[in-house]
């Protein structure tokens, strides 16, 4: 699993959904795009590659197994500004920012 960033170097985030939504795609959609570009791994954690360059922040999360009653880690995969930047331009697209407006962000 990809290392988590500091929390110090934020910025604005997206999840891949808004990411999506920005990109005036659906998520699924975008998550097929960014594994044929190589971005995102068969699991949809942003590949090395891209987490170094500051394009996409992978976050090590943890949620409580119902039936094991242990906490199981996760990452979860968030595109930066600069990663919606070059995703647009990686596929052709605008960011379609007035779009997002209606949706929640």
């Amino acid at each position: 699993m990809p290392t988590p960033q500091p929390q110090a170097h934020r910025g604005q985030r997206y999840t891949l959904q808004q990411a999506a939504t920005l990109l005036g795609t659906g998520r699924t959609t975008l998550c097929q795009q960014l594994r044929e570009l190589g971005m995102l791994d068969a699991r949809n954690l942003a590949t090395r590659a891209h987490t170094s360059s500051g394009r996409m922040v992978v976050e090590l999360r943890e949620y409580e197994h119902c039936g094991l009653g242990v906490a199981r880690p996760y990452g979860k995969t968030f595109v930066t500004e600069r990663g919606l930047m070059y995703i647009a331009n990686r596929l052709g697209v605008r960011i379609h920012r007035e779009a997002a407006n209606d949706a929640v962000l």
